[in-house]
């Protein structure tokens, strides 16, 4: 049975532009099927579109059910920004989901120290906003279960994206020794350990 892994990019501001982080994931990941026996399905997600929540969230719904058809394992990956949508499409699908990853993505706002960073972020992407807002309103219904196949991965250091707006209780929370939002979500796509690890366990 083929496992398709789903990848999101994240915001333009803080991980480079929109094909500059397709490019690069499409080149981190193209050896994972042969290698891991994982089919990386790289989902473009403009962020500064003004577009809201709704067309992005259904994208990755979409393929989910049409990956499912086929009979396929299907699993998540969000790269910062795209953590959060990736798990609400998690939650929307999690019956049929093997793994939810998020790369050191906001999932609440977070302490008031940070909520200013949060909102200048979300005034220049709506769907960015409502997708947090969204999964901090839908954390509490993941069960036990549920919270068994997320994974979140951060640095040791992040002036962007502190650990209290990533982590989920529950959840498998990994620290890699890196400092740095952007080289953290990178270095956990290219160092095998946890990302791969949690995909093939």
């Amino acid at each position: 049975m083929e496992h398709h892994v789903i990848i999101v990019n994240g915001l333009d501001e803080t991980t480079g532009r929109l094909e500059v982080q397709v490019a690069g994931i499409k080149l981190i990941t193209k050896k994972w099927p042969e290698k891991y026996q994982l089919i990386p399905e790289v989902i473009p997600v403009e962020w500064e579109d003004g577009q809201d929540l709704e067309p992005k969230l259904k994208k990755i719904t979409d393929l989910i059910d049409e990956l499912v058809k086929t009979g396929s394992r299907v699993s998540l990956i969000g790269c910062s920004a795209g953590g959060s949508l990736v798990l609400n499409a998690f939650i929307e699908r999690k019956n049929v989901i093997e793994k939810a990853i998020n790369l050191d993505g906001f999932v609440r706002p977070g302490s008031p120290n940070v909520i200013e960073y949060f909102e200048n972020v979300g005034a220049k992407s709506k769907a960015f906003r409502e997708s947090v807002l969204r999964f901090e309103a839908l954390e509490s219904t993941l069960r036990e279960n549920d919270r068994k196949k997320i994974l979140t991965v951060r640095p040791m250091v992040n002036g962007l994206v502190p650990a209290e707006t990533v982590i989920i209780k529950g959840a498998a929370n990994e620290k890699i020794p890196v400092v740095e939002h952007v080289l953290g979500v990178a270095i956990a796509l290219i160092v095998f350990d946890p990302v791969i690890k949690f995909l093939k366990k």
